[in-house]
């Protein structure tokens, strides 16, 4: 049991708190001089845990505390004690990598995080993506200079961390510091600006597991239900499982949905990029199939010749003088074509009749019809006498 004396917290400072100071730390604070920018992948913001009577600590004027508050440990395992996303890491674990493995600082961090600096790579992919689900005292890292400094810090719940097989938090993700067990702070101060929520009375010390253990039960941030995560893997496996027999162990909320923030902005830049891209394609694919259908003129003006064809020669009538056919149709083999005395050209084929206006040119020298139609030409012999 961590016993610690407490007072309110003041303005937020970025020099490295002293060593009667516990810094007050939301998910996006990166802190004083951190390791690195932040890899986290998806804020989260979590549901302020409600406050238990037993565990309310009260304080006096100006936030001195009237009584100590007592920091009880929950051990690494223990179900609901972090959070994710199913199937989504909460840190970008390769990313990381690239940016503490080498030089000055891959052996300050190194030496943090007490492993060799050879083995920051398969250190760091070992490690379980999570986020904390109860606000949790840390001993934190600063970094400047080639020099580390460890300083304790109390982080809020929706923080991004990486987790170790025994269920310890060991990296945070918006600053890419590594993260060891607290230390006891006689007379300890809280400084910074506390959240909503936030109670000293509230906080947690993360104990590890007796044993190391091949999965770790989270609560899924988007809908509250259960999953098991597996350790010790580059790559998220996730998998569903049933809520928890009996309760969750004493400081550890109930399963709750949170609100999930904006992704990195290159992703979201990405995502509208490629949803513009499609939109403009399908709008020039569209535009183009509907132009080629509606002002191709080969398949309108066939279309339109056959059918008028078709319907000269079904009613058997005389197309109006000025009606013009299509040529191709005129011409179509095995036709018949006959001239009508208006100076009209008649094609016959397989599809229909289709009728032409000639030129104008006066070509007749007597009259076919009979009286009483009127005619100055002389009648033209008949069709036997023309014969023979």
């Amino acid at each position: 049991m961590l016993i610690v004396s407490n007072q309110g917290g003041g303005s937020k400072t970025e020099t490295v708190p002293t060593a009667n100071e516990v810094a007050l730390q939301t998910p996006a604070d990166p802190g004083p001089d951190p390791f690195t920018p932040s890899v986290e992948t998806t804020p989260v913001t979590a549901s302020p845990a409600a406050p238990t009577s037993s565990r309310t600590q009260q304080t006096g004027q100006g936030g001195h505390s009237t009584s100590p508050a007592a920091l009880h440990s929950v051990k690494g395992t223990s179900e609901g004690l972090y959070a994710g996303t199913m199937s989504k890491p909460s840190c970008d674990t390769e990313r990381l990598i690239t940016m503490v493995s080498a030089g000055d600082k891959g052996r300050a961090w190194a030496s943090a995080a007490g492993i060799e600096q050879s083995a920051i790579p398969s250190y760091l992919r070992s490690l379980t993506s999570a986020y904390l689900r109860v606000d949790t005292r840390v001993t934190n890292h600063s970094y400047k200079s080639g020099m580390v400094t460890e300083y304790q810090s109390a982080l809020q719940a929706g923080t991004a961390v990486l987790v170790d097989a025994q269920g310890v938090p060991r990296v945070r993700c918006s600053c890419g510091n590594p993260l060891k067990p607290p230390a006891l702070v006689s007379g300890a101060k809280y400084v910074g600006k506390p959240w909503p929520g936030f109670q000293p009375a509230s906080l947690i010390v993360v104990v590890p597991a007796p044993q190391p253990v091949t999965e770790l039960v989270l609560v899924d941030v988007q809908t509250g239900g259960w999953f098991a995560r597996l350790t010790g893997r580059a790559e998220v496996v996730d998998k569903g499982v049933a809520p928890p027999k009996g309760p969750l162990v004493p400081g550890i909320p109930p399963p709750a949905p949170w609100q999930m923030g904006t992704p990195s902005a290159g992703a979201s830049t990405s995502g509208a990029t490629s949803g513009s891209g499609s939109a403009s394609t399908s709008g020039a694919t569209s535009s183009g199939a509907t132009s080629s259908g509606a002002t191709s003129s080969g398949a309108t003006s066939s279309g339109a010749s056959t059918g008028t064809g078709s319907a000269s020669a079904s009613t058997g009538s005389t197309k109006p003088s000025g009606t013009t056919a299509t040529t191709g149709a005129s011409s179509a083999s095995g036709s018949t074509t006959t001239k009508s005395p208006t100076g009209q050209t008649t094609t016959t084929t397989a599809a229909g009749t289709t009728t032409a206006t000639a030129p104008k040119t006066p070509t007749a020298t007597c009259a076919t019809t009979q009286p009483p139609t009127p005619s100055t030409l002389p009648p033209c012999p008949s069709t036997a006498t023309a014969t023979s």
